[in-house]
């Protein structure tokens, strides 16, 4: 949840900076300079007011002042809400997908415990793939799994299986499988190829 959050906050600085300094020009011209005689100032004045902390040792005396002051607070408030839906956001995604984030941890530590790497899971697919279509239905799928002792009972693997079954297509091949359970290892190994550039992962695969 904080990594989805995170990607998002270059943007939210961007905003954020261009506020403050807009503002904070705008203060710096309008108030006398007997008031405001800085730019510092004038940013500690739009700082304090962004963050809703309000210290009142600096406060607008002209009306211009007090008039951007005010559309400053209220786009401040705008401007709050962002970073809070995105967070909300995040948070509540994680929350629904727990189920199989979790049941996706189980079936990784599984492969772990019995040895198996993302590297060996191409040839896995191909050797199970019994109607060399490129993909696993979920009978092959099943099997493999029993195959490889990866014990997550029936209903766990139907799951897993159509967690993993990103398109709907009815079936999952090696790179959807290694993107899902080992997502650092799916470009060493499959490098720019993917599922939707025509080619099936195990075609590319093979081809290497």
């Amino acid at each position: 949840a904080f990594r989805q959050a995170s990607e998002a906050l270059p943007v939210l600085l961007f905003i954020l900076s261009v506020i403050v300094l807009v503002f904070a020009s705008l203060i710096y011209v309008l108030e006398p300079r007997s008031n405001i005689e800085s730019l510092p100032k004038a940013l500690w004045l739009t700082v304090v007011t962004v963050g809703t902390v309000g210290y009142g040792d600096v406060v607008p005396e002209s009306a211009w002042g007090s008039l951007v002051t005010a559309a400053l607070i209220v786009v401040s408030a705008l401007y709050m809400a962002i970073p809070v839906g995105i967070v909300g956001k995040a948070f509540s995604d994680v929350w629904d997908d727990r189920n199989k984030l979790l049941m996706i941890h189980r079936a990784r530590t599984r492969f772990l415990e019995r040895g198996y790497k993302a590297q060996d899971i191409p040839a896995m697919f191909c050797r199970f793939d019994q109607d060399s279509s490129g993909e696993l239905d979920l009978p092959e799928f099943m099997a493999m799994m029993h195959k490889m002792q990866v014990a997550l009972g029936k209903e766990r693997m139907v799951e897993l299986f159509f967690s993993l079954d990103s398109d709907g297509s009815g079936g999952i091949d090696d790179a959807e499988f290694v993107r899902t359970l080992y997502p650092s290892a799916h470009a060493r190994i499959y490098g720019s190829k993917h599922p939707s550039d025509g080619t099936t992962a195990s075609e590319g695969t093979t081809g290497e």
